[in-house]
C-alpha cells in the first residue's frame, strides 16, 4: 500500500516529507499521495520560482480548511489568489512598513525589563518570548489590555496547534474561538471610534478596521478580526525562532559578545537561524494547468508541496547546509527563492510573509539582549520532529 504523506506528517512530523524524497532517491521533485491523491514535493530553488507562479500554481483551497481555519482564519489573505490577494496583500504591505524598527525597540524594551524583574528566577525561554513578544506587538498595534502576557500566551497556544498533536490542537481551537471574539470586539470598537471622530484612523488596530475590499466595501467585521490576528499571530509566533536562536547562542557562547555589539553580525546570525531551524514543514498549493516539473507530469487540480526545511538545506545553494554557520550571511545578499522560511518570491506579488522583516528585527533584539545578560541554562529538551517543534528551554536569569 502507497503510504500517504498527511498520515506519515501526523506521525512522524518533520522526519515524513525527507523519508518520502529517501524513499523515491532524494530527487528534487517527488511524487507522493496527499490525502489519497496524487501530489508533488518540490524542492529547491528552480522549484520555488514554479511554486510562486501564479499563472502555475494557486493556494485557493491548498492547505485543508481544518488547518487554514484553526491557524490563518476563515476568510483570510492566505487563501485568497490574484486580483483579491493583492488588493488585500497591499493593505498588510503598508502597515508593515517601517513596523520592523518600531518592533525591534519594543523587544528590546519589554525583554530588558523582563530580565530586570525576574533576576534570580528560572524561567522557560518559550514561554517567556511569547509574554515579551505578545506585549511589544500589542503595543505597537495600539491595544491595551489587563493582562496581555495571557494573550500572548493565547495566541501562541494557536500555533502550537497547527501538527494536529492530540491535546494541542485541542488547546489550539480553544484559543482560536476566544482570539476571534475578542478580536472581533476590537474592530467593532475600533471602528466605533472612528465614527466618533474626525481624525483619521493612526494606530494599526483602526487601520485594520478600516481595510476595505476591492469593491470599497469594508471588510466584514469577522474578515477585518481574523486579519488582525494575521498580524498580532505571527509576531507572537516568532517565539519559535527566537528559541532557537538562544539554544544557539548557549551552543555558541563564543559568539556572545560581538553579538552583544555589532547589528551586522546579529543580522547575519538571525537569517542562519532561520534557515537552519525548521518552523513550518512545507507550503501547498494546487496546480492550475497541466505541466511537466523536472520530469513529473502535474495536472490541474493536483497539489504541489513545496518542502521549505528542504530547500533551506539545498545543497546546491549551501555549503555545509547542515552546520550552523554564524558568518554565513556577512555581507550575503539573500535570494528570496533560496531562503523561504516564510514563504519564497515577491511579497507584493506572491505568498511570502510580509511580516518577514519584522520577524528578523524581532529575533535581532532577542538575540541582543541574551548575547548581553548573564544567564544559565537548567534544562534543555526538544519535542522535534514534533509539528511545530518546541524546544524546551530553561533557563536562570542570575543576579
Amino acid at each position: 500500500m502507497t503510504r500517504d504523506l498527511a498520515a506519515d506528517l501526523l506521525r512522524h512530523g518533520y522526519h515524513a516529507i525527507p523519508d518520502a524524497r529517501r524513499r523515491a532517491g532524494d530527487p528534487p521533485v517527488c511524487p507522493v499521495k496527499l490525502l489519497g491523491d496524487d501530489a508533488l514535493v518540490v524542492s529547491g530553488p528552480a522549484s520555488v520560482r514554479r511554486f510562486y507562479d501564479t499563472k502555475l500554481i494557486r493556494r485557493a483551497g491548498a492547505v485543508p480548511a481544518p488547518l487554514a481555519f484553526l491557524l490563518f482564519g476563515r476568510g483570510a489573505v492566505h487563501g485568497l489568489d490574484g486580483p483579491d490577494h493583492l488588493h488585500r496583500k497591499a493593505h498588510f504591505l503598508d502597515l508593515l512598513d517601517d513596523a520592523d524598527a518600531t518592533l525591534h525597540d519594543l523587544v528590546r524594551r519589554h525583554l530588558r525589563a523582563s530580565f530586570r524583574d525576574r533576576r534570580g528566577e528560572t524561567v522557560g525561554v518559550f514561554t517567556l518570548l511569547s509574554e515579551v513578544y505578545g506585549r511589544a506587538v500589542l503595543e505597537w498595534a495600539g491595544i491595551s489590555v489587563p493582562h496581555p502576557d495571557r494573550v500572548g500566551r493565547r495566541l501562541a497556544a494557536i500555533v502550537d496547534g497547527f501538527g494536529f498533536s492530540g491535546p494541542s490542537y485541542a488547546s489550539a481551537w480553544a484559543a482560536r474561538l476566544w482570539a476571534n471574539r475578542w478580536a472581533r470586539g476590537l474592530i467593532r470598537e475600533a471602528r466605533s471610534a472612528t465614527t466618533r471622530s474626525s481624525a483619521p484612523p493612526s494606530t494599526p488596530v483602526e487601520i485594520i478596521a478600516a481595510w476595505r475590499d476591492p469593491h470599497d466595501e469594508l471588510l466584514p467585521v469577522s474578515v477585518a478580526a481574523v486579519e488582525l490576528l494575521n498580524v498580532l499571530r505571527p509576531a507572537v509566533a516568532v517565539a519559535y525562532l527566537g528559541t532557537f536562536a538562544v539554544q544557539t547562542l548557549d551552543d555558541e557562547p563564543r559568539l556572545r559578545p560581538a553579538l552583544a555589539e555589532d547589528p551586522s553580525r546579529r543580522h547575519a546570525f538571525t537569517q542562519e537561524v532561520r534557515r537552519l531551524f525548521p518552523f513550518v514543514p512545507a507550503l501547498a498549493g494546487i496546480a492550475r494547468q497541466h505541466a511537466d516539473w523536472d520530469g513529473q507530469p502535474v495536472a490541474p487540480g493536483q497539489r504541489v508541496v513545496l518542502d521549505v526545511p528542504g530547500t533551506n538545506l539545498d545543497p546546491g545553494s549551501w555549503t555545509a547546509p547542515y552546520t550552523f554557520s554564524a558568518e554565513r550571511f556577512v555581507d550575503r545578499d539573500v535570494d528570496p527563492f533560496e531562503l523561504v522560511p516564510q514563504g519564497g518570491g515577491d511579497p507584493a506579488e506572491g505568498h511570502r510573509c510580509p511580516g518577514e522583516p519584522s520577524t528578523i528585527a524581532m529575533i535581532a533584539a532577542t538575540v541582543e539582549i541574551f548575547a548581553g545578560a548573564s544567564w544559565s541554562v537548567v534544562e534543555r529538551g526538544s519535542t522535534y520532529p514534533r509539528i511545530p517543534t518546541r524546544e524546551r528551554l530553561r533557563i536562570r536569569i542570575d543576579q
